[in-house]
């Protein structure tokens, strides 16, 4: 009798360690995944800086939770590349010079880039855009 209770008691007690192995494989599944787009984008801003010869010069990263989601930006990369020329071209030098416009920069980013995957897969799940270099001369 007392053996039962003992295999009794050790099951009830494995049944507690079970949600702690799930809480672990969730946490690992929730980890944050990056994607870095190889090539920067150079800009010429000749016409947006009184004819003076100016370059922007930014290289983008994108943060997601699946990697099916940065799976999809790398098969839609020259879209996405073609639409963040095209942003970036129309900025001035006084928007991107402060920090505020910056982060303006960073946020239409991630909406171009989200309604690009949104349109193509039916998803736009990207997390964050970080400038991982921004170089301004």
């Amino acid at each position: 009798m007392n053996k039962s209770l003992t295999t009794l008691f050790i099951l009830c007690l494995s049944f507690f360690a079970v949600p702690t192995w799930a809480a672990d494989e969730e946490a690992a599944v929730s980890q944050a995944l990056y994607y870095k787009i190889a090539e920067p984008f150079t800009i010429n801003f000749l016409k947006q800086s009184q004819q003076q010869a100016r370059y922007l010069q930014i290289k983008v990263a994108l943060k997601a939770d699946e990697q099916s989601i940065l799976d999809s930006a790398d098969m839609n990369l020259p879209m996405i590349q073609d639409s963040l020329r095209s942003l970036f071209s129309e900025q001035t030098m006084e928007s991107i010079s402060s920090v505020e416009g910056r982060r303006q920069l960073q946020a239409s980013t991630l909406d171009t880039i989200n309604g690009i995957l949104k349109e193509e897969t039916g998803k736009g799940d990207v997390k964050a855009v970080y400038f991982t270099s921004f170089i301004l001369q």
